[in-house]
């Protein structure tokens, strides 16, 4: 069944109104879509949609599920960053925006003295002074940091969609701060699979990575999922799309990817529920 879970539209850092989004969709023959801007977050530092935007945001994609009733299925949904003491999908307004689903992640790991996150995704230069600021030039600390706190999010405010896990790889090319076939990594990354094992979370396998060439892969790639495979954990295929045009570029890749490990399904949320759709090549759109 064709869907896409995970978009961004300009109610948060994407370019195009959720209109764009649909009827690219349409185009593309989806029969469910679903949106996640960036949820607002409390925080000087941070950029992200405010408060009263998401108000507007839930009204809007409210209007568009009737507007769009006969043509697609549309779901309302919000990427709710993990920031202990800030934001969680158990915050307040989240709580209030009565979601059809939540999306879970990791973009920032601690802070800086003066408070602000760190976000580590940023640039070279960024990921270098929060690495050296805050973790004193040792990766292995910093990068244990980044999988505790998606382990507290997994055991303490647990989403339906855990997004890009290992989206710190993004600026990592060359084994560049670290090597991602070590002993040391990989036990991070067995260690929150088993957690996550443990509950009803779906892994995201995120395209974007690939299709903006920031990786060659995946977040997460082939071993990751080749383990998440062994551990019974349901998948999910979104593309994290900031523009209407990648609401499903490389899907095809990663559908192929999953058959090589395994996977018979992909889990998409369906008719109001979460559900074990058949995973077939002819149905991926690309």
């Amino acid at each position: 069944m064709p869907a896409n879970h995970h978009s961004h539209t300009h109610f948060s850092d994407g370019k195009g109104s959720p209109e764009d989004y649909l009827e690219e969709a349409l185009k593309q023959g989806l029969e469910v879509y679903g949106f996640s801007d960036h949820a607002p977050i409390r925080s000087e530092f941070v950029g992200a949609m405010t408060e009263e935007r998401l108000k507007e945001y839930v009204q809007k994609i409210e209007t568009l599920k009737k507007e769009y009733a006969d043509k697609i299925q549309i779901y309302k949904a919000l990427e709710v960053d993990f920031i202990p003491g800030l934001i969680d999908i158990q915050t307040d307004y989240i709580q209030e925006a009565n979601l059809d689903y939540t999306i879970g992640a990791i973009h920032y790991v601690d802070a800086f003295p003066n408070g602000r996150p760190w976000g580590f995704q940023s640039s070279y230069a960024e990921f270098e002074y929060g690495l050296t600021e805050i973790f004193e030039g040792d990766i292995k600390r910093c990068v244990h940091r980044h999988y505790e706190l998606m382990r507290e999010m997994i055991l303490n405010a647990c989403p339906d969609i855990v997004a890009h896990m290992d989206r710190l790889k993004k600026l990592n090319r060359g084994n560049r701060y670290f090597n991602e076939s070590e002993s040391w990594y990989q036990a991070e990354i067995s260690y929150t699979l088993d957690l996550m094992a443990k509950t009803d979370a779906i892994l995201e396998i995120n395209t974007k990575g690939h299709y903006t060439h920031e990786i060659d892969t995946t977040y997460p790639g082939e071993w990751t999922l080749g383990l998440a495979y062994e551990m019974g954990i349901p998948v999910h295929l979104s593309s994290d799309a900031h523009r209407p045009e990648n609401i499903t570029r490389s899907f095809d890749f990663a559908a192929k990817m999953l058959e090589k490990i395994g996977f018979k399904t992909c889990r998409i949320f369906y008719n109001g529920q979460w559900e074990d759709m058949p995973l077939k090549k002819k149905l991926i759109i690309c």
